[in-house]
């Protein structure tokens, strides 16, 4: 549903299908809370139900680059060194004091510092769209034709949430929409507990990876197996 259409059964849930106490702009404020409220919740049962891929611009001899706005976090951080580069190059993170030992560029690392992200060593030739950015957003309703991507029925959970936060300001019992609420919640395993319903991920631990493996001696009980 759009966010027209939850702002009306928003109104219907406050007891007032005509503006009276609540304005459009101050719901449309609540129900987009209530989204970064509904959206939590599901990111504790998959951390990755939305990713967004953003891009930078990178700078000769520049190492910091500003995170896309509201996000959650990056899952990913790759890079083109190269205009004629055919594909971005996934980054490993390394803690700060560590990455800004980098020299080779061959070995380029990346790190969180605040809002920016830091390349190390920095690029040695500007490249457009040069960063490419896998990251959580921050979602918002922007216009009456905007659809929030979570679960239809989750949507309806934005519509409790914002009744709550509406009459938390006042006397209003409001336990039916709380009740209404948990409900809706409590069924987010079921609609994003696996990412494939057809091929469950199994268990496997990356024992080539072990730290203290006894003489470099890789067992040969991957599913996977990928050649050293």
């Amino acid at each position: 549903m759009n966010r027209l259409t939850m702002r009306t059964l928003l109104r219907r849930r406050l007891l007032e299908p005509t503006a009276d106490q609540w304005d459009d702009s101050t719901l449309n404020s609540l129900l987009n809370l209530g989204l970064a409220l509904v959206r939590k919740q599901v990111r504790k049962v998959d951390a990755e139900f939305d990713i967004r891929w953003e891009y930078r611009d990178t700078v000769a001899g520049t190492s910091w680059y500003e995170k896309p706005a509201g996000t959650r976090g990056p899952t990913e951080i790759g890079v083109k060194k190269a205009s004629s580069d055919a594909d971005w190059t996934a980054l490993k993170r390394a803690p700060y004091h560590i990455a800004r030992t980098y020299t080779s560029e061959a070995e380029m690392v990346y790190c969180h510092r605040g809002v920016y992200i830091g390349l190390f060593p920095a690029p040695t030739t500007g490249v457009t769209d040069g960063i490419q950015f896998l990251h959580a957003p921050t979602e918002t309703l922007a216009d009456d034709t905007d659809v929030p991507r979570i679960e239809e029925s989750l949507q309806y959970a934005v519509v409790c949430w914002a009744a709550l936060l509406a009459k938390g300001e006042s006397p209003e019992d409001d336990s039916k929409d709380a009740k209404e609420l948990a409900r809706l919640l409590g069924d987010i395993p079921a609609d994003y507990g696996s990412i494939d319903l057809g091929q469950p991920i199994p268990l496997q631990p990356d024992v080539a990876d072990a730290r203290g493996r006894t003489l470099g001696i890789r067992p040969s009980n991957d599913l996977y197996d990928r050649s050293w």
